[in-house]
């Protein structure tokens, strides 16, 4: 009788640990790419601009088309290309995963970023394609931006750092993550990563096109000198011509002074410039910049 029941036990256990793992292999989503999943009608999907260049800028509806559960990845690195071949193409920078249920829609939106400066920004309900990017240098942006806290706000700027070969010194530089970032695009573009950042105030008009404009310049400054030293600074063209000069001078508290210097540029031609510090006779140290 002992032998019965515990046959019977064992029997209805393996029963429902069967069923078990059927219900669960049957409702475990297919993993599927978005590029993929599109290319053999497994989805049906609308992408469309939202009429902007970065940020959440590319709306997505999904329809699954099948009766069974759906994992759907559209990877860093993937490229959103306008039907207007004068128009940007976007590319997305962080991993996305949507799990669809069986026979249902997704709406939603996808974080991407221009590549393509001199073209016109995405009109608004324009149709987007997915595709692959084959740029190996934003490959290796995404892989590096993986897992680590950089503000997104730095995003576009990395982009165009590598796409249209703009300064990095766009990128802030006020905390270590957008520091290391910078100091990666450096080796990655070629670029010097400058002592200044120069965040740009970005326009664009009734056509699309971008109107680019230096707002202010900001960063580190350091230099020695005697302590009690009475130091000022001017602002030179790269001439030599005094852009601005400076009737007031600080103290030198000690003989290495280290201090933070900002300064609105807005309006001022495009150029070279240089700031330059010194005590009234002999100029203590000199920094680059450019508007």
């Amino acid at each position: 009788m002992l032998n019965y029941f515990s046959t019977l036990v064992f029997s209805l256990s393996a029963i429902i640990f069967t069923i078990i793992i059927s219900a669960f292999t049957y409702n475990a989503p297919k993993s599927l790419s978005l590029i993929d999943a599109i290319d053999n009608n497994t989805i049906t999907a609308t992408i469309t601009s939202s009429g902007n260049y970065s940020g959440n800028c590319i709306n997505i509806k999904l329809k699954n088309n099948t009766n069974v559960p759906l994992k759907i990845t559209s990877l860093g690195g993937t490229n959103f290309s306008p039907e207007d071949e004068g128009e940007q193409t976007l590319i997305q920078l962080e991993d996305i995963f949507l799990v669809l249920k069986p026979n249902s829609e997704y709406n939603g939106k996808i974080a991407a970023f221009c590549t393509e400066a001199s073209d016109r920004c995405p009109s608004n309900s324009t149709k987007m394609s997915p595709s692959k990017n084959n740029n190996p240098n934003l490959d290796k942006l995404v892989a590096y931006l993986k897992g680590k806290h950089i503000p997104k706000t730095t995003y576009q700027d990395a982009v165009w750092s590598i796409s249209d070969n703009k300064p990095i010194s766009n990128i802030a530089n006020d905390n270590m993550a957008s520091k290391d970032l910078r100091t990666y695009l450096a080796g990655l573009t070629g670029q010097k990563d400058s002592w200044f950042s120069s965040p740009q105030n970005v326009q664009v008009d009734e056509s699309g096109n971008f109107n680019c404009e230096t707002i202010n310049i900001n960063g580190a400054l350091e230099f020695d000198c005697k302590k009690g030293a009475k130091v000022r600074q001017d602002i030179m063209k790269s001439n030599g011509e005094p852009m601005f000069e400076s009737n007031k001078t600080m103290t030198a508290q000690t003989t290495h002074v280290k201090y933070r210097f900002r300064m609105s540029v807005k309006g001022w031609e495009k150029g070279d410039y240089y700031v330059k510090i010194h005590d009234g006779t002999t100029t203590l140290a000199t920094y680059d910049f450019f508007i």
